[in-house]
């Protein structure tokens, strides 16, 4: 999923071509380009939408919502599919609010830096979760509970042994 995001970033500032990598265009604009980055694309957005339903799926389960349950699939997809619903009505209203100022290559930029911006704040989050020994997966709760009572018992014996 990060690295599919990272992909459509970077086809996002190509496809305009983006005022920023006039370095690499000088200015010109090419027809064919943002066709086939489109495409491209658009047959990446399953890498992108997909993985994450699996992940809220294994955080609600993780952190105490049942599994295989329609409550916690239902829950997982309405949360989603808002996310999605507000991108769906953003997008074209930031995009529309730049065109109208600039134009279309601007837009895709600014697309690209919110798209850039939310893939770090994702990034730190998991980043986060493993730095802080919280589980991400349903089945790596029970390693963290045995690991975290492991280290409870033997903070229990040191201190016993200490005691005597």
């Amino acid at each position: 999923m990060i690295p599919a995001w990272c992909i459509s970033i970077f086809l996002n500032l190509f496809c305009g071509p983006s005022p920023l990598l006039d370095f690499i265009f000088h200015g010109k604009k090419y027809l064919a380009l943002p066709v086939v980055l489109i495409s491209v694309s658009n047959t990446m957005q399953p890498a992108i939408y997909i993985p994450p339903f699996q992940a809220a799926i294994d955080l609600a389960i993780v952190n105490g919502h049942e599994k295989d349950s329609i409550q916690t699939y239902g829950m997982v997809t309405g949360l989603l599919n808002g996310g999605l619903a507000f991108g769906a009505m953003v997008g074209p209203v930031v995009s529309g609010a730049i065109t109208d100022t600039t134009d279309f290559t601007w837009a895709l930029t600014v697309l690209s830096g919110m798209g850039l911006t939310m893939l770090i704040i994702m990034s730190t989050y998991l980043i986060w979760m493993k730095i802080s020994g919280q589980p991400l997966r349903p089945e790596l709760t029970h390693f963290y509970t045995h690991l975290t009572n492991h280290r409870l018992l033997k903070l229990s014996v040191v201190i016993v042994s200490y005691n005597y």
